[in-house]
């Protein structure tokens, strides 16, 4: 698609910086390929009382503090600062990577000016409902309505992962559906500095590393992780478990952490620039993620992409794109099956290594960047030119 003309995209998100999640990673990859590409791309999210100088192109919505989720403070809907960076940006598509209140501005003003709207669809909606101050029973007929009430007056919905369809068809959502993975950039995470990372936490170069990368928060299962991993680490004094990320759920965990046998290698490191997670990766020896909650999981699909074999649950979208025995173990949600499918692969460094070269290759057929970002590049173009019909 590199061929077509430049196109004007304003990306649309309820978080950015300096909050660090996968939807922030998507948004930073696909602006900076997309501006590759010739492409002019300008981020809106809310303002966040944590956050540094913005880079060029990002405009940022005057918010309100978000009780149930500080992290997440909500954009003010009376402003009308969103309403001007349309007016002046002139956009020829709006991407929203959400569907909520900033969102639904931008798409009440898009509509207005005549700009098309498309959504991508990240999220697994169903199991953060616990963040929700009303029960489930309620909660969840609303996210319904709420979900299909806007993806409903959208072009097009991408989705990241299979799972996603059937999910959105029984919200009611009847707008066209497209399905077009995250990509990850293979030059990035195909190489990394391991050793800097080894020397940093104090694990010696010939200890075995299991790696987690991801929030801290109670849907991501890591509670699960430190139980089924303790009684591995307890019997292997070499062992490590380094958990990368930072979360609501911190403190618990590191509480947990140091009543568990082999505690002592278990180490949070926190929240890192994403520019150091590959040297993470090549510090590693394995990728263990319990999370049942994700559509794609994009930490899983950089670990494959950097050489990675992976242990997971085999719930969620994650059943789409890990087949059990090929790239690493899909295994039940069961502590005593997750840690032997680990003892497995530090056992036997001959399978480790193989299923870390098909996790690569795997990697860069399935979720290669460029070839990611030709499809959505010809999924604008569509968009466009069935605009331009009723014009």
């Amino acid at each position: 698609m590199r061929g077509e003309l430049a196109v004007k995209i304003l990306f649309v998100s309820e978080c950015y910086h300096p909050v660090r999640n996968g939807i922030v990673a998507v948004i930073d990859t696909l602006t900076e390929q997309l501006r590759r590409r010739g492409h002019d791309v300008v981020i809106v999210a809310p303002e966040h009382p944590k956050a540094g100088p913005d880079p060029e192109g990002v405009v940022r919505i005057p918010s309100l503090p978000n009780p149930f989720y500080p992290d997440y403070p909500a954009a003010i809907p009376w402003s009308r600062r969103l309403a001007q960076v349309i007016e002046a940006f002139k956009p020829d598509i709006v991407h929203t990577h959400s569907f909520m209140w900033l969102s639904r501005f931008a798409l009440r003003h898009a509509q207005r000016s005549g700009i098309p709207v498309v959504t991508t669809f990240h999220t697994l909606v169903t199991e953060y409902l616990h963040y929700a101050p009303v029960p489930r029973w309620i909660s969840l007929p609303f996210v319904a309505r709420w979900t299909a009430s806007f993806c409903n007056k959208c072009k097009v919905v991408i989705i990241v992962s299979p799972i996603a369809e059937p999910l959105l068809r029984s919200f009611g959502v009847k707008t066209p559906i497209e399905f077009i993975p995250t990509g990850v950039d293979a030059e990035q995470f195909g190489k990394g500095d391991g050793f800097r990372v080894r020397k940093e936490l104090g694990i010696p170069p010939t200890a075995s590393v299991l790696l987690y990368v991801g929030r801290i928060a109670k849907e991501k299962n890591v509670a699960f992780l430190l139980d089924a991993l303790s009684p591995v680490l307890a019997e292997r004094p070499r062992t490590y478990l380094v958990l990368v990320g930072d979360g609501p759920e911190m403190a618990a965990m590191k509480a947990k952490a140091k009543g568990l046998p082999g505690g002592e290698r278990i180490i949070f490191v926190g929240s890192r620039p994403r520019s150091e997670i590959p040297d993470f990766h090549a510090a590693a020896d394995i990728f263990v993620f319990a999370s049942v909650t994700e559509m794609q999981g994009l930490a899983l699909t950089e670990a494959m992409m950097a050489g990675l074999p992976v242990v997971v649950i085999g719930e969620g979208g994650i059943q789409y794109f890990v087949k059990d025995g090929e790239v690493g173990f899909v295994v039940p949600h069961d502590k005593f099956g997750f840690a032997n499918a680990v003892r497995t692969l530090l056992d036997k460094p001959h399978l480790r290594m193989a299923m870390a070269e098909r996790a690569r290759e795997f990697a860069m057929r399935t979720f290669s960047l460029s070839v990611c970002l030709d499809r959505l590049e010809s999924l604008y173009q569509k968009v466009l030119a069935k605009a331009m019909e009723h014009v």
